[in-house]
């Protein structure tokens, strides 16, 4: 009976150390479950599985692509160094907690564990080390225009710079120019007058397929450029010229702003870049530049009529004018209006094909073709009012809408019939 109770005793007494042995062993598998699960998702994950929450914003240029790339694999990497080191903290934690083991092993080291950490943290540096420099040549250094960009062979395109220039040394070169509080762009045309050069404010418009090189400056305070779509910041800071480029390869509009405190207006300094094809942006280079031509002739003329005491007694008393009779349409040369223009009317056949004028032109439509059954009234519509109605595949609001002012009534009826004559 003694025996018996015993025995009885020595089970119930190995009993929780049973028990307990299993619990361990299901948390221990549990967590090595966990632990692969986290490591595998880690390394499924790719540049583009990240790209929506994690990157870098991407997408308009191959260097904003590259950079937000560049970003994933780091990622990755610290990822896994992240879990590989927590996952054997917790593991320590759990194997040698107090509960299980209540007095402490005295360790003094393992040089063998040293020296694997050591080394293993200098490799994952000259891992990162080198992708980062196999991949920033192609962040930093911009590539040729494609075949279907914009022709550079015109120098008004080109401002030579050493410093960023693809291989070919062509490239679109813009001036960017931060000041309290908005971004200039100027257009440099290869000449000494920079009076005549093409600038916009706010919106910059390039052509698609075509390598865009820009020259940053501040004229005032430290400002910084930044389209996230199109790569990395870069300070504006006076006195100093920094360097950047991209390439857009689809029609769109890419927003950023001043990523630099820079004063009170601060947050009201944005930019935005509009990507257009390479005929959009001839026409709309086009149009500003006589814009801009017909402005400087204008202020020229005020400046001249303010400074002359003779202009000024003129225009204290001015004689009633005699309304001018409308010139004949006869007397109006209809072709050259139509390829040459008239102040700040854009010539029509720069962005349209008509075969009695010699034009080829293709922003627009061939008018040979679009306008076959149309009336000179209605042309005369069209050329007032562009926007009324768009032929079939081309966008609204390229052909500017002031013909309507900028053309007298009867050059306006001797184009249309000049157009109307020659499309039947």
């Amino acid at each position: 009976m003694r025996r018996l109770d015993a025995r009885i005793r020595r089970s119930v007494d190995t009993l929780p150390t049973v028990v307990q042995t299993d619990h361990s062993s299901s948390r221990r598998r549990l967590f090595t479950l966990a632990l692969t699960t986290v490591l595998a998702a880690a390394l499924v994950l790719t540049p583009s599985a990240l790209a929506d929450g994690l990157l870098p914003q991407s997408g308009g240029s191959p260097n904003a692509d590259k950079i937000s790339d560049l970003y994933a694999y780091v990622l990755i990497v610290a990822a896994l160094v992240f879990v590989g080191v927590e996952g054997a903290l917790i593991w320590c934690i759990v194997k040698y907690r107090r509960k299980k083991n209540p007095v402490a092993d005295q360790i003094h080291g393992n040089t063998n564990l040293e020296i694997g950490w050591t080394v293993g943290a200098a490799l994952i540096l000259v891992v990162l080390a080198a992708i980062t420099f196999v991949m920033l040549p192609g962040i930093r250094n911009p590539p040729n225009s494609s075949a279907s960009g914009l022709n550079l062979s015109a120098p008004r395109y080109v401002v030579n710079d050493s410093d960023n220039q693809p291989p070919n040394g062509r490239s679109l070169n813009i001036a960017v120019t931060g000041q309290q509080y908005v971004w200039r762009f100027t257009y440099p045309d290869g000449d000494d007058n920079a009076l005549n050069n093409v600038f916009a404010y706010e919106q910059m418009v390039v052509p698609t397929n075509t390598t865009v090189t820009l020259a940053i400056q501040a004229q005032d305070v430290a400002h910084s450029w930044w389209i996230p779509e199109l790569g990395g910041k870069f300070d504006a800071i006076p006195g100093y010229t920094n360097h950047t480029w991209f390439k857009i390869s689809k029609p769109g509009i890419y927003r950023g702003q001043c990523a630099e405190l820079c004063g009170r207006n601060h947050a009201n300094m944005i930019a935005s870049v509009r990507a257009v094809s390479p005929a959009q942006y001839r026409a709309w280079y086009a149009l500003k530049g006589r814009s801009i031509v017909a402005a400087n002739a204008a202020g020229a003329k005020q400046r001249d009529t303010v400074g002359n005491p003779r202009s000024e007694a003129k225009v204290a008393t001015p004689a009633t004018p005699t309304p001018a009779a409308p010139a004949p349409t006869a007397a109006i040369d209809a072709k050259k209006l139509f390829v040459a223009g008239k102040g700040q009317a854009t010539a029509c056949g720069a962005c349209h094909t008509l075969a009695a004028a010699g034009t080829n032109g293709q922003v627009g439509p061939n008018l040979n073709e679009a306008l076959k059954g149309d009336d000179q009234a209605a042309i005369k519509e069209m050329i007032v009012n562009p926007n009324k109605e768009i032929a079939k595949g081309f966008a609204a609001g390229v052909m500017p809408p002031s013909y309507g002012t900028t053309l007298t009534p009867a050059e306006i009826n001797a184009l249309a019939a000049y157009i109307f004559k020659n499309t039947r």
